[in-house]
């Protein structure tokens, strides 16, 4: 037992022995798990770049007024549209492919004509309001604006709008239908608004000292300052601050494509190159670049003058009945047609003052009837010319009368001392101006004057014994046997006055005298004139009334219209059945002979001489 223990403890010693002899073992990893094999996760794509609209080369049709700097504008020289407009659009088109139409509208009715689908859009530097929004589609603002005040230079009155509002005295210039004319509606009632069909006229009423200032959205307002430097200027802080954007139908399918296409170019930079490339740059610079600028939509197309769509004006001063002249119109247009082919208008301005007004302001189309003294103020207001002075059986020249009450007291004309005086008015040659000089001459201080507005009604006056005496147009009687003569008297004989009468031809005779004068206008309402009102006295010789041109008519219409009435005053509708210019009722005249200027030069020396001008005429 011990030995076979004794061979064990043996057996265990040598086996220990041996391990510790035996080099280390070296430990195994356990194998890793089975993984099953799956392919690499593939990348995740790149968000794709958003692609404009493609409009498959639409023709879109754009209104535009081709006459607001520096959205858009025509360069005359080349007949070539520009603009920041215009830099958008055909680039925005480029992109969208798209082909733009451009159209001339005016700004007027430009809202409503594309909220009625007339055009795909407009382009025209729109501002955004919510009442615009009721009736068309706005893009998204490509702009934003400012408006304030347009003053001129020299004037220091206003640091503001509401400084030039406090003045009650202060007027503004707008264009019509604008947010501008909106703006001065909260400062002015709109009585102090000028409303203008375009913006330049605005400025010309600013510029003219026709008005104190404008409300203007300070790009264009900057560019005006550029223009007009030593003219104009901006004050006071913004009144408003708006957004431009472009309109469209409402319900337009272009909304979209164009607000996707502003904003890459607000993105890519191009907003900012065409915006720093037009809205620096002022009306000089643009005209410096492109020369003379057209008015666009509101070029005039021109109309060949005396044609129905331009027909010649024709003027007739209102001196005797005006309802005979205002009833003569369409006969004596039908007369000049068929004269000459061509077409009239005849007209009966309210006053002579009036007459000659119309013809300054017309100056290309307009034919006047005026007198002597009415053409030498016509000629110094604006160039006015003469053509024919009427003749009045054998007379150029005819007179002033001072017709008073037969039973009246008055034999000189000294005698007129405070007296009331009528007269048609005083713009009249021989109802005012030449009695006015002469009775000054005399010394003589009438009293009350009384103005009738013409020769029919001064004589009528006299008659009813509304004034002491007045004085109208003097031509001298026909005579049963020769004629009458300077020096003779002016009057019909005392011994025949009780005959006057008018006739069954509807003339005023005494015996065998015709009466010619103021007096006969009134036969039918007093025809017993001639035994209420007599003849104290005539005044130096005037020259006849003319028939004038208008400074600019064309003179190539001049020789067929003047050769028209020639002929007309020879003729038996002239000459025996005295019918429209020859009639009694109208004008008189039984011929015409050309006149010139320089004949008129005695007129002017009269009127140099009472100091008559056009600021003090009548005072």
């Amino acid at each position: 037992m011990k030995k076979l223990f004794l061979l064990i403890s043996i057996l265990i010693m040598a086996s220990m022995v041996l391990a510790a002899c035996a080099p280390a073992a070296t430990p195994t990893e356990a194998p890793p798990p089975e993984v099953e094999e799956t392919e690499p996760p593939e990348p995740e794509p790149e968000p794709e770049e958003e692609m404009l609209p493609d409009l498959g080369g639409r023709v879109i049709t754009v209104a535009v007024e081709n006459a607001y700097i520096p959205f858009n504008f025509e360069a005359l020289a080349t007949g070539e549209s520009a603009g920041w407009d215009y830099d958008f659009l055909d680039e925005a088109c480029a992109r969208l492919n798209c082909v733009v139409d451009y159209i001339e509208f005016g700004w007027d009715t430009m809202i409503a004509s594309v909220a009625d689908g007339q055009f795909d859009m407009a382009a025209d530097g729109i501002t955004i309001t919510e009442e615009r929004a009721k009736q068309v589609d706005y893009s998204d603002g490509y702009v934003s604006i400012d408006q304030r005040l347009l003053v001129r230079f020299d004037d220091d009155r206003f640091e503001s709008a509401d400084d030039l509002a406090a003045d009650d005295s202060t007027l503004l210039a707008e264009q019509v239908g604008t947010t501008n004319y909106n703006a001065a509606l909260k400062f002015l009632p709109d009585d102090r608004i000028l409303a203008t069909d375009t913006f330049p006229l605005a400025i010309q009423a600013l510029r003219s000292g026709d008005v104190d200032g404008v409300i203007i959205d300070e790009i264009a307002g900057l560019g005006y300052v550029g223009v007009y430097a030593n003219e104009l200027k901006l004050v006071g802080p913004s009144i408003s601050f708006d957004e431009l954007g472009f309109i469209f139908p409402q319900g337009s399918d272009l909304v979209d494509p164009f607000n996707a296409v502003l904003a890459e170019m607000d993105a890519d930079g191009f907003l900012a190159e065409i915006n720093a490339k037009w809205f620096k740059m002022s009306e000089d610079d643009i005209v410096a670049l492109f020369g003379e600028l057209g008015s666009g939509a509101y070029e005039e197309e021109e109309v060949e003058l005396g044609t129905e769509d331009n027909p010649i004006q024709v003027l007739f001063v209102p001196s005797v009945n005006v309802d005979v002249m205002i009833e003569s119109g369409d006969a004596i247009e039908e007369m000049l047609n068929e004269a000459t082919g061509l077409v009239y208008e005849v007209s009966v301005p309210t006053s002579y003052a009036a007459t000659l007004e119309e013809m300054c302001a017309s100056p290309t189309d307009t034919i006047g009837f005026i007198p002597a003294m009415g053409y030498a103020l016509a000629s110094n207001m604006c160039g006015v010319e003469p053509a024919l002075a009427s003749s009045r059986y054998g007379w150029n020249v005819y007179w002033a009368q001072y017709l008073v009450a037969r039973d009246s007291e008055f034999q000189t004309l000294e005698d007129l001392e405070g007296a009331t005086w009528g007269f048609g008015e005083t713009t009249s040659t021989s109802g005012f101006l030449v009695p006015a000089a002469e009775l000054a001459d005399l010394g003589v201080t009438t009293g009350e004057q009384v103005e009738t507005g013409g020769h029919t009604a001064s004589a009528l006056a006299v008659y009813n014994g509304e004034v002491d005496f007045a004085t109208t147009f003097f031509s001298p009687a026909l005579l049963p046997e020769g004629s009458w003569a300077l020096g003779d008297p002016p009057d019909i004989p005392d011994e025949l006055v009780e005959e006057c009468a008018v006739t069954d031809d509807d003339k005023l005779f005494c015996g065998g005298y015709r009466v010619l004068d103021a007096r006969a206008s009134i036969r039918e309402q007093a025809p017993d004139v001639i035994q209420k009102v007599r003849i104290l006295d005539i005044s130096n010789e005037i020259p006849n009334d003319t028939m004038s041109w208008s400074p600019e008519f064309p003179d190539e219409l001049k020789d067929v219209i003047v050769q028209a009435i020639i002929d007309y005053l020879a003729s038996d509708a002239c000459q025996v059945d005295e019918e429209l210019i020859c009639s009694v009722d109208f004008y008189n005249w039984t011929a015409a002979e050309p006149i010139f200027d320089e004949n008129f030069d005695g007129i002017r020396i009269l009127m140099e001489a009472q100091g008559i001008t056009l600021e003090n005429i009548g005072e």
